[in-house]
């Protein structure tokens, strides 16, 4: 063994010592691992560590009277099971490591070294550290003349130093009510010293200190830091005897308030405060919610409403609760957030972060401390450990605030980087409210099992967590509260209701209407509004460059010196005053983030500017209700000539909205390929099924002829009854023949997609607003919306699906996309040329008669094997444009 391990284990074993009264109180052998290591087998060191760790974590399974029995349980669940109740993210961190070395030990292939088992052993003493010098009863087994509530404060002011770098140097009790606490750090060349004396009442502190004439409090200690802390409410000045005992240099403290000497979390509160106080309150009208809940017995999603969204938020946060706010821009989210950060019977300690603020490359945990650093009296850089300490120790309620905007994509993958950067956060102790848009939620089955901790997880969904940093275990259950619009005939969200009042305008207006009202309104009344115009590129394009947060200086330079009032760079100055909110010093944000999201919408409905978007690097940040508002902006007029122009798109999921060229116009078809219009190409087949047209890979034997065994009429292709329906139970290397049959190819899938979206991105080839009479699809068939897939499954697989079926392809001549070309959603999904990573699977689009409206969108793709063949399945075909003055054919 080298010099340096050798000396490496002579200093585990100095502090190991410090840990005696653990050692003694449980029955552990701390010297048994280092032995091993001084034997040269590091395999045995970190499986004893191991063995150690599972005792430590059963002792404090029965301490915190955890339910079930520790006995018989392995290393992973014993960590698992205890974690709510460790309160360090050192010692979780800790004993991650363990664990990992004792499952990498326990396996063979792995090679286990020196330096793997000094590892293990250090960890192990960081986990001792913070319980020997918090003086935890959990392990160390209390003391005994100590009052109960008395011991639990202590252990909570020592975890506050312990996190701040201090160690326990002495401690003493002095009566059942009083006890003396010394904490040290070592600080460059010097030492720093806290002393803590605790104690119910000042009497009882006098007492026991003039029994001992005084004699602890006679130190020579340098720069000692001394305070006094009392019982909550105890505001009677301290004797002259006892100001004699303590000195000149003491602090009196209530406990309650102890932490406000380590930060000032009501400056940290101060902004939300002064937006929340000038949020509309008072005779605004409560919001409406419903809580999704699963039933236990049933596993299905159940909805419980509630007449003041407040009122719930605030019992669920003064449990230990974590919840999800979801509701549709403008609907109160950020207001009820904020009110309840500011709100004082919540949570002792409260935090706020809007994460719609946050740099996209910047993680939470740097983002926390550089607004938590200033509120610090000092020790800044240990900001976020505190700010995580408060949370997991159960007495913080922690505000986060648009995740959705916080996420580095819009994405199920992004929300999962996002949980993985959150997760010391995201705990079944802590109280975390957090808000999103709903639109991020709305169709990703994924998220929503993510927030469902229970075993609704697919194990795709659990590889994805692990893959992204995520530990399933450590992901709680969330309540999800959606915020309830009052009236379902004319919905109107808060800020709604707001603007309408503010512009003097009748309800009912959309809501891109209200916010540009405000803005024209606001300039006007400024005296500027020929600014209005140049707004989309400045802060339009700026959104979609993910940029939210402007120096005042930027809007100087942007919109020019007279756009300031008397010259005065401030925010109440700018013309556009009205619209901003102070983020920081001399940097502002809008007011709401749907006023940026407008102004994107407007930049992107010039077709040159979407050219430009799509060359941002890394690509445009988009957001659903950015699709929203380019969707309900006036646009250009349809045509029927189906042709796709070349040109930049808006696609994707509303997850994952992108912006992507076409390189060249292409005609489609106007409807999908019918069972006649295929006939005439199974005529034209050689005997055995294939044809001169085949794809060049098409495998031996594949045959054109649809199976009958697939066809549930099987004289579909035969009986004149079927021959506008749509040629189902077709594989893609008959459509791929078909389509060369005809002179012509099958769509890639973003050319589908576009000519089924238009150049405004809208949901269905008629618009934003669902219909199931313009379109075959379950709905239809059950004659009510299917919200759920548990609806879906009880009111259309079990009778509907036996009499859902194709319908023929001009049956719903509104299912028509800007560009005139029909049925492109619902009835059957569609072939296209594309696929991914799997060249055996290709992509089709559009759902079809089986999938719920909510599946039939403009963006609804799937795989499917290249040789399937389904009665859901069919396609269309396109014809590239080489001259701009080809006719309709």
């Amino acid at each position: 063994m080298s010099t340096v391990v050798d000396e490496r284990l002579r200093r585990l074993r100095s502090e190991l010592d410090d840990h005696s009264r653990i050692a003694d109180h449980l029955g552990l052998d701390l010297e048994r691992p280092l032995r091993s290591l001084d034997d040269g087998y590091p395999e045995n060191a970190v499986a004893l560590v191991g063995k150690l760790t599972e005792k430590l974590l059963k002792e404090l399974w029965r301490h915190h009277a955890i339910e079930g029995d520790p006995s018989t349980k392995a290393l992973n669940d014993l960590v698992k099971r205890c974690r709510p109740h460790i309160r360090s993210s050192t010692v979780m961190d800790a004993l991650e490591d363990i664990r990992r070395l004792r499952n990498r030990s326990s396996h063979d292939g792995y090679d286990i070294r020196d330096e793997d088992g000094l590892l293990a052993v250090r960890r192990l003493v960081d986990v001792l550290v913070w319980f020997t010098n918090t003086g935890s009863a959990a392990l160390t087994g209390g003391e005994p003349d100590m009052a109960p509530e008395v011991a639990r404060r202590c252990e909570f002011l020592a975890g506050l130093y312990v996190t701040l770098g201090y160690r326990q140097a002495k401690r003493f009790v002095l009566s059942p009510d009083t006890v003396y606490q010394l904490f040290c750090r070592e600080s460059g060349m010097r030492f720093e010293y806290v002393e803590l004396m605790l104690s119910r009442d000042a009497d009882d502190l006098s007492t026991v200190l003039a029994s001992s004439g005084g004699e602890l409090l006679r130190t020579r200690l340098p720069k000692l830091t001394r305070f006094v802390v009392l019982e909550d409410g105890h505001d009677r000045a301290p004797s002259d005897a006892l100001r004699r005992l303590l000195g000149l240099d003491f602090r009196i403290v209530r406990y309650d308030g102890f932490v406000d000497t380590l930060v000032d979390l009501e400056a940290h509160l101060g902004g939300v405060a002064s937006t929340a106080a000038s949020s509309p309150a008072g005779g605004a009208a409560p919001v409406r919610a419903a809580v999704l809940s699963t039933d236990t017995r049933t596993g299905e999603p159940r909805m419980t409403e509630s007449e003041d969204a407040a009122e719930l938020l605030a019992r669920l946060a003064r449990g230990s609760a974590n919840v999800l706010v979801t509701g549709r821009p403008g609907s109160g989210k950020s207001t009820l957030l904020r009110s309840l950060a500011v709100d004082p019977t919540a949570r002792r300690f409260r935090f706020y972060f809007d994460l719609g603020l946050k740099p996209k490359d910047e993680p939470f945990s740097e983002y926390a401390a550089r607004l938590l650093a200033p509120s610090m009296a000092s020790d800044r850089s240990r900001a976020y450990e505190l700010f995580l300490y408060l949370i997991r120790s159960g007495t913080a309620l922690c505000v986060l605030d648009a995740v959705d905007e916080g996420v580095d994509e819009p994405s199920p993958a992004g929300f999962l980087r996002l949980f993985a950067d959150l997760a010391a956060v995201l705990s079944a102790e802590s109280s975390v409210i957090m808000s999103s848009r709903v639109s991020f939620l709305a169709d990703s089955p994924q998220i929503r099992q993510l927030l469902d901790s229970g075993a609704g997880r697919s194990e795709q969904l659990v590889e994805q967590m692990y893959a992204n940093g995520v530990d399933p275990a450590r992901v709680p259950h969330f309540h999800l509260v959606r915020l309830v619009e009052t009236d379902a005939t004319q919905p109107s969200t808060p800020l709604e209701k707001r603007l309408t009042a503010s512009l003097e305008v009748p309800p009912g207006r959309p809501f891109a209407d209200l916010l540009g009202g405000h803005i024209t309104q606001v300039l006007a009344d400024r005296g500027r509004p020929d600014i209005e115009g140049r707004l989309p590129a400045c802060f339009g394009q700026a959104f979609l460059t993910d940029r939210t947060v402007f120096s005042l200086l930027d809007l100087h330079r942007t919109l020019g010196p007279d756009a300031f009032t008397g010259g005065r760079l401030e925010a109440d100055a700018c013309v556009l005053g009205p619209l901003l909110r102070s983020v920081g010093t001399d940097e502002v944000a809008f007011v709401h983030t749907a006023y940026q999201e407008l102004l994107a919408a407007r930049y992107l409905a010039v077709p040159e500017n979407r050219d430009a978007a799509a060359d941002i690097p890394g690509g445009a940040f988009l957001t659903e209700q950015v699709r929203a508002f380019l969707a309900g902006l006036p646009g250009a007029p349809g045509t029927d000539d189906r042709v796709l122009p070349a040109g930049t798109y808006l696609v994707g999921p509303a997850e994952r909205l992108l912006l992507r060229r076409v390189p060249r116009p292409v005609r489609f078809d106007r409807h999908p390929v019918t069972a006649a219009r295929y006939r005439r190409f199974l005529d034209a087949l050689d005997s055995d099924g294939t044809s001169r047209w085949d794809h060049p890979e098409q495998p031996d034997g594949v045959s054109h002829r649809p199976g009958s065994q697939q066809l549930r009429k099987p004289d579909y292709y035969v009986d004149p009854r079927y021959a506008g329906h749509p040629a189902v139970c077709v594989s893609w290397w008959d459509a791929f023949a078909f389509a060369a049959f005809e002179g012509k190819r099958l769509p890639t899938s973003l050319e589908w997609e576009a000519a089924a979206r238009g150049t405004d991105g809208r949901l269905f080839p008629w618009g934003d607003r669902p219909d199931s009479a313009l379109v075959n699809c379950a709905d239809s068939w059950v004659g009510r919306p299917l919200v759920t897939y548990q609806a879906w499954y009880r009111d259309f697989a079990e009778d509907a699906v036996r009499r859902a079926w194709p319908t023929p392809v001009n049956e719903h001549p509104g299912n028509r996309s800007p560009f005139g070309i029909d049925e492109m959603v619902g009835n059957c999904w569609e072939w296209t040329s594309s696929s991914l990573d799997d060249p055996g699977l290709a992509v089709i689009c559009g759902g079809s008669y089986d999938n719920p409206m909510r599946a039939v969108q403009t963006s609804s793709k799937g795989l499917y094997r290249k040789g399937g063949a389904s009665s859901a399945v069919g396609f269309r075909c396109v014809k590239d444009l080489d001259d701009a003055k080809e006719t309709v054919v």
